[in-house]
């Protein structure tokens, strides 16, 4: 789009290392641990010295940002409160767009679980800050509309792009899992076992011809169940794939069939590699990406493998495949794309087309 960016954690306010980059080795301090146990049992405490971390570290930021034309807030479930994690950093970074005199936008963020009173507050005020607002997903849409007091417009995942034409690899099927994170980690050995028994049942229902993958899509803290759900699998010849790299992700989705998803973001490719997808996950957010995306009922939670293999059985990967790249083509959110687009090509003063 004609920019240079330069890119920020939200939680450490701090640059991130250009892909490829080697990060500079995190500093231990001695009794760190004995800290964390402590800010853990007190939520309250851990607060204050978040806000007091973040107030010092925008303060740092201010001469680099005054330099920036906008400042963009995008991607992931930054909207939400855990404890005031995000809300405070949100809240910090609108002081430094009004300080400056920055435009402030937000694009391709979600929500999960309730707002506690101040992190509503906080969220409220950093959501009227923005310049320009636009969303992941239609249930964000909606809860930030009642929010606001007027529509949100939804622009999806920026890792979506429009779905490839592209023939199906035989009947290879690749299962994404994750280790959940709370509240959903108690269940963690249930969907394992949901996982491990689909996978039988989807082998048997091929006849055996199912070349089987477990992967992750590269998060580190996945690689334990994907170990774990393999090793229960691997009398079955399933193969286990632990990408380093977004193009070994992308070779194991675009050698597969059917990719069955935990990952919001192994939905979001397989649907973009033009893959027949199957959410099968506890958590709403992948529900509700796919609703976005006119997918709604090709979403499953663990306790719902009979409905998912009963669709597979009924319609087979190609007709999937087919019938999922029309309805999202047909999706509300790539006019909004467009326009989102344009007035980020007006900003940056560039004729580039954005893509």
């Amino acid at each position: 789009c004609g920019w240079d960016a330069t890119s920020y954690s939200i939680g450490a306010l701090a640059p991130v290392a250009p892909h490829g980059a080697r990060a500079a080795p995190a500093r231990r301090a001695a009794g760190r641990g004995g800290l964390r146990t402590l800010l853990h049992a007190a939520p309250p405490l851990k607060r204050t010295l978040r806000a007091l971390r973040q107030r010092r570290r925008i303060g740092a930021l201010l001469a680099p940002l005054a330099r920036a034309d906008a400042i963009l807030v995008g991607g992931g479930q930054l909207l939400a409160d855990r404890n005031l994690h995000f809300p405070q950093s949100l809240a910090t970074i609108a002081w430094a767009a009004r300080r400056l005199g920055n435009p402030l936008w937000c694009l391709g963020c979600g929500t999960e679980a309730e707002w506690s009173p101040r992190g509503e507050s906080m969220i409220r005020g950093f959501l009227q800050a923005c310049a320009v607002l636009a969303v992941r997903d239609d249930e964000t849409a909606a809860r930030l509309g009642r929010a606001l007091g007027r529509p949100v417009p939804v622009i999806g995942d920026f890792c979506l792009t429009a779905p490839a034409v592209s023939t199906p690899a035989g009947h290879s099927v690749a299962l994404n899992v994750q280790q959940l994170p709370p509240p959903w980690s108690a269940s963690q050995q249930r969907y394992e076992a949901a996982c491990a028994a689909l996978a039988c049942r989807l082998a048997r229902a091929a006849g055996g011809a199912a070349a089987l993958r477990v992967f992750t899509t590269g998060t580190p803290e996945d690689v334990a169940a994907a170990r774990r759900l393999h090793s229960n699998l691997r009398d079955r010849g399933a193969e286990l794939v632990l990408p380093a790299r977004l193009d070994e992700l992308y070779a194991v989705l675009d050698s597969s069939a059917l990719v069955v998803a935990s990952r919001l973001h192994a939905a979001v490719r397989a649907v973009a590699c033009g893959r027949a997808v199957r959410g099968f996950s506890p958590q709403p957010k992948l529900q509700r990406f796919l609703a976005t995306l006119g997918l709604g009922a090709d979403g499953f939670g663990p306790g719902a493998a009979d409905a998912l293999l009963r669709r597979l059985a009924r319609d087979g990967a190609g007709a999937i495949a087919r019938a999922q790249r029309e309805r999202v083509l047909r999706a509300p959110l790539w006019a909004c794309r467009a326009e989102v687009g344009e007035r980020l090509k007006a900003l940056a003063g560039s004729t580039l087309a954005c893509s």
